[in-house]
C-alpha cells in the first residue's frame, strides 16, 4: 500500500519543479509554457542520475492517476450520444477546432496588449522618475 504522504511528498517535487520552471521562463522570455520547461527539468535530472526514478515514481502515478477525472467525463459523452456524433460529428468538431482556437488567439491577443500597456506604464513612471532627479 502507498504512503499517501510520501505520494503527496513527491507530487510537491513536481510543483516545486514547475515553480522554478516558471521563474526560467519568466526571466529568460521564453515563448514555451513552464510546464514544458518543468518537463526537461524532470528529464535532465533523471538522466543525470540526480533523481533517481524510484523517488519521484509514487508521486507521479499520483498525479497521472488523477488526471483521468478530467477525461473519463468526455470520453462519457462520445459513447452517450454517438448517434449525435454519426450525424454531426464534422460540425462538433469544427465548432471545437474554431472555437479552441477562437479562444488561443484572443488570449494571446489580450495578454500582448496588456504587456505592452504594463510596459509602457512602467516606462513612463520610469521616465518621470528619472526627470525629478
Amino acid at each position: 500500500m502507498l504512503n499517501p504522504l510520501k505520494g503527496a511528498i513527491q507530487a510537491l517535487f513536481f510543483v516545486a519543479i514547475w515553480l522554478v520552471a516558471q521563474r526560467f521562463v519568466t526571466v529568460y522570455h521564453l515563448p514555451v509554457p513552464a510546464a514544458v520547461v518543468g518537463l526537461f527539468f524532470v528529464v535532465a535530472l533523471l538522466l543525470a542520475g540526480v533523481v533517481p526514478a524510484h523517488h519521484i515514481a509514487a508521486g507521479a502515478n499520483w498525479l497521472l492517476g488523477d488526471m483521468l477525472l478530467f477525461f473519463i467525463p468526455p470520453l462519457m459523452a462520445i459513447i452517450q450520444f454517438r448517434s449525435l456524433l454519426a450525424s454531426h460529428g464534422l460540425q462538433i468538431l469544427a465548432a471545437i477546432v474554431l472555437g479552441c482556437l477562437t479562444v488561443m488567439v484572443g488570449t494571446g491577443l489580450i495578454v500582448e496588449r496588456t504587456l505592452r500597456w504594463e510596459r509602457s506604464r512602467l516606462h513612463g513612471i520610469t521616465a518621470r522618475r528619472g526627470a525629478k532627479s
